[in-house]
């Protein structure tokens, strides 16, 4: 699909365009395709014709989290990008409550006008993820760290007082998925090294290949190695 869309790109149409202080932004389709671009990289995919489909590969281990989660889940989204994740969610599991954090008043104006073509009701408040995840005094059952961070690195994000927190807003029978772009492999071990400081069970944790992208999934339940 990737190699498609990126043949595509000089027939693409620019449905939307903004710059800010920092970033350019714009929204493109093709015949089969609409994407969301911050500055030159693609964030997120929808095919038009089957608009809950995950299209980037980093995505498709988020599949079997989804499929424990129970009829009434509570899930957290940190990252809302073009939405692929929630509206592959809501498909799955369209009773699960989701809260949605978005910094990007951007990205969360273009998900209503452009990524939301099911018109599905979304909680999205429009904050910062690491603060609000310290601040969080709510349990869920799913957290989805999907963030993009282009002016710094991951890294102040993902802090040790970060991963602390995301344990504690887990059910103690929930998951978490973490989803980054780490400058380095030291950064990645680094990551799944602090996740298991701070009490979590990394059930795996791979580079996606042909990718930049690091996946955790990730357990509440901690299981010390032998």
């Amino acid at each position: 699909m990737l190699v498609e869309l990126k043949k595509s790109l000089s027939k693409a149409q620019l449905l939307a365009y903004k710059k800010d202080l920092t970033s350019h932004w714009r929204v493109e389709q093709n015949k089969r395709y609409r994407w969301l671009t911050l500055d030159a990289t693609v964030q997120s995919v929808m095919d038009r014709k089957n608009t809950d489909l995950l299209t980037f590969p980093h995505q498709f281990p988020l599949k079997g989290l989804i499929a424990e989660l129970t009829e009434h889940a509570s899930v957290l989204e940190l990252g809302l990008g073009g939405g692929g994740n929630f509206r592959y969610l809501k498909s799955q599991c369209p009773t699960a409550e989701v809260d949605i954090v978005e910094q990007s008043p951007i990205v969360i104006e273009w998900f209503n006008e452009y990524f939301n073509p099911q018109s599905l009701i979304a909680n999205i408040m429009q904050a910062d993820a690491q603060q609000y995840i310290l601040d969080n005094e709510k349990r869920y059952d799913l957290i989805i760290t999907d963030l993009f961070v282009s002016q710094s690195s991951i890294l102040e994000t993902l802090t040790a007082d970060y991963f602390t927190k995301l344990k504690q807003s887990l059910t103690h029978t929930g998951f978490a998925y973490i989803n980054f772009l780490p400058e380095t492999d030291f950064e990645a071990h680094w990551v799944k090294a602090s996740l298991e400081q701070a009490g979590l069970n990394v059930m795996w944790a791979e580079k996606i290949i042909g990718f930049r992208n690091w996946v955790y999934l990730i357990s509440a339940r901690f299981q010390p190695s032998t």
